[in-house]
């Protein structure tokens, strides 16, 4: 269906099954006009990680763009389970170039 299309539908009150209803004041501002999200539906996707199928579900959108403040640019793109691992890893490596930092002030 065409963007203009669905804008009308929603504009009537007609929102697509097991859609959300956005708060477009709460979403993050874009860089356009048109990257509002009027709804949140059901987004599938495939984990990068492990390859698992997974789905984006309307509520996790709603936290991310409406209280997270995410950049509406962005899906999701890791399981729960990979994206825990994920930032696992980050963290490892944020403490080891803290400590290789602090051995190279020190010497």
């Amino acid at each position: 269906m065409s963007r203009r299309r669905e804008k009308r539908r929603i504009a009537k009150g007609g929102l697509p099954p097991g859609a959300i209803a956005a708060d477009t004041s709460r979403q993050a501002r874009g860089s356009s006009r048109g990257a509002r999200r009027e709804f949140y539906v059901e987004v599938e996707f495939t984990c990068r990680d492990c390859g698992i199928e997974d789905a984006w579900t309307p509520q996790q959108q709603k936290w991310f763009y409406e209280v997270a403040k995410g950049s509406l640019y962005v899906t999701a793109t890791r399981c729960k389970e990979c994206r825990k691992q994920h930032a696992v890893r980050l963290k490892e490596q944020r403490q080891q170039m803290d400590a290789s930092k602090k051995n190279q002030q020190g010497s």
